[in-house]
């Protein structure tokens, strides 16, 4: 039968049944340790005791009301407890579509139309943020990810060079007075690491100085680490936040988080700034995502602690080995988000590292393959997401195949 599903930008030419805890289980019924856990959603692992409790219970008193709940208001005071900072939070049915509503608030109060975002950072499937910035002889062009975009879309447009903070604030000086908002994703999963706090913190710094609105996209990072958002560990407050993945405890989520400053900007605007959704704020994903909140709360010091070590312990491993069979690679990695870095060269940002990982294409496509055949599934974009429910054993077992796929590989 011809498959009739459409998923552009995956190479797996499998399937998934099923799966439970740490593992996903494919068409064929081959078991792999999942090292994605659906792009760093699922920190408690699939299917968890606390998932099923919560959706068993809830799916008993309605999915969906289409109207304000007691759940969804819960939901918020939860996202209070952990988002202190911020007074009001926005329901939304995914990440793409929070962010879409981040631009909406901004260009609502700034009365402005251009975004500015930073390279390589992902902001959903939002045709207004599709670009980046691509070198052609060594000049820097605006370049659309996908077809289909409106033209107009690019003249609203300006990226900023990741962790280039001395180029980033030219553009910005430049611009300043046509920004409606800078967004970015703080620590992007193509270069996981601590390095990336210091631009971060300048282009935060910047943007208050020269009141620029600012947004911290924070679905991969938010609640995967121990002070629940990179913002908080680098005493930041952004203007406005979305948050996502985790925070929903495996159900579709969204959240803008906006502060009382904007807050109050927004209750001036006349015509009203629309937020609706049939789906926003329903009970079941509200239900699931504060159950979720509770769990890790309650179990916050072990909780951080367990994945940070499993992680530690990988970077360790698998970078000891690097080291002592001169393989000029890295492992990177950013509390429990990891990344191998095929080249022994600075990197900085995503075009840097496509640049000096594009000779070993071919050879990193069959160590992917080889990963997956011997019972670990490595995710297509190359970033790993521990969670709660992988254990040592499985760890030990990870960095396993991955040395023997380095030596059948890379080690000539």
């Amino acid at each position: 039968m011809k498959n009739l599903l459409y998923n552009e930008g995956y190479k797996n030419n499998f399937r998934v049944k099923k799966a439970k805890n740490q593992y996903i289980f494919t068409s064929r019924n081959k078991k792999l340790i999942d090292l994605s856990m659906c792009s760093g959603t699922l920190i408690l692992g699939h299917s968890s005791k606390i998932y099923s409790e919560a959706i068993n219970k809830q799916i008993k008193e309605g999915s969906a009301y289409g109207l304000p709940n007691e759940k969804a208001e819960y939901f918020s005071r939860m996202l209070k407890k952990i988002f202190p900072k911020y007074s009001k939070f926005v329901m939304c049915n995914s990440g793409a579509e929070a962010n879409i509503r981040a631009l909406r608030v901004a260009r609502a109060i700034t009365k402005k139309n251009s975004i500015a975002m930073v390279s390589g950072s992902w902001h959903g499937s939002l045709d207004q943020l599709l670009f980046d910035n691509i070198t052609i002889n060594e000049k820097i062009k605006l370049s659309p990810l996908s077809n289909g975009l409106a033209t107009n879309y690019s003249k609203n447009v300006i990226v900023l060079p990741y962790n280039n903070y001395e180029l980033t604030k030219k553009i910005l000086k430049k611009n300043k007075n046509k920004i409606a908002l800078v967004i970015i994703e703080p620590i992007q999963q193509y270069i996981p690491n601590e390095l990336s706090e210091i631009y971060i913190k300048k282009i935060f710094n910047f943007c208050k100085k020269n009141e620029i609105l600012i947004c911290f996209d924070e679905m991969i990072t938010g609640m995967r680490i121990r002070e629940f958002s990179v913002q908080q560990k680098l005493n930041l407050s952004p203007d406005i936040s979305t948050f996502g993945k985790i925070i929903g405890g495996g159900l579709p989520i969204g959240v803008v988080a906006i502060n009382k400053k904007i807050e109050n900007k927004l209750k001036k605007i006349n015509p009203r700034v629309f937020f609706g959704g049939t789906f926003s704020g329903n009970p079941l994903t509200s239900h699931v995502g504060a159950q979720t909140i509770k769990f890790i709360l309650k179990n916050k010091k072990k909780f951080y602690l367990k994945i940070e070590k499993l992680s530690k312990f990988f970077e360790n491993n698998l970078n000891s080995f690097f080291i002592k069979n001169n393989i000029k690679f890295k492992v990177y990695n950013y509390h429990s988000m990891l990344r191998i870095i095929f080249s022994n060269e600075q990197i900085y940002n995503r075009t840097d590292r496509d640049l000096s990982e594009s000779k070993l294409n071919k050879k990193i496509e069959k160590f992917k393959k080889y990963v997956i055949q011997n019972g670990v599934y490595h995710p297509d974009r190359g970033a790993y997401f521990i969670s709660y429910c992988h254990s040592k054993k499985d760890i030990k077992y990870i960095c396993k195949v991955f040395i023997k796929g380095m030596r059948k590989y890379f080690l000539d």
